[in-house]
């Protein structure tokens, strides 16, 4: 039967074409392992990609991290060291660089104790519990219980506040 479209081939040509597009298919597959790995480097805490690290191979070759922290090579990497400002450095070996993310931990900065002076001012510790007392003190059992007097204590007039606040002014300018 021969028509246009429709040729009969031998059998043995459909065995050697199977075999030639099991190769190519094969042959495709292993190229696709050979490309290039790409490895994610991110933040421990944050789990964020960092941008900029500095991956340097056992071989002396210096890669750098996109701002998407990915990082690839075709050659193969035995070993490397991956540092960032303000992360500790950190070696890794082909097995790590193998895995999809290298988490990097951020150093802490330390500062040393901060002391916070002002001029002319001291703190009377004697005078501000004898302060303590006297507002504390309760009246005399002997005149009864004054309920409005507490509320008075706890509760000072305007007239008790402009005079705090004059004073704490004058105080200020005293010192200034």
């Amino acid at each position: 039967m021969r028509n246009g479209f429709c040729v009969l081939l031998p059998i043995g040509y459909l065995c050697v074409m199977k075999k030639l597009f099991t190769t190519i298919y094969i042959t495709l597959l292993c190229l696709d392992s050979m490309a290039q790995r790409q490895t994610v480097v991110a933040d421990m805490d944050t789990r964020l990609p960092i941008a900029g690290a500095v991956v340097s191979t056992a071989g002396g070759k210096r890669l750098t991290t996109d701002y998407t922290g990915r990082f690839g090579s075709v050659l193969p990497i035995k070993s490397a060291t991956i540092s960032k400002k303000h992360y500790m450095q950190r070696r890794v070996s082909d097995t790590e660089l193998r895995q999809d993310t290298i988490f990097l931990i951020p150093q802490e900065v330390v500062l040393n104790d901060v002391v916070v002076t002002a001029p002319g001012f001291s703190f009377n510790t004697q005078k501000a519990l004898r302060s303590v007392k006297e507002n504390a003190a309760l009246p005399n059992p002997a005149q009864g219980f004054d309920l409005l007097g507490i509320v008075q204590m706890l509760v000072p007039t305007k007239k008790a506040k402009s005079a705090e606040r004059c004073e704490k002014i004058k105080k200020i300018l005293d010192r200034y």
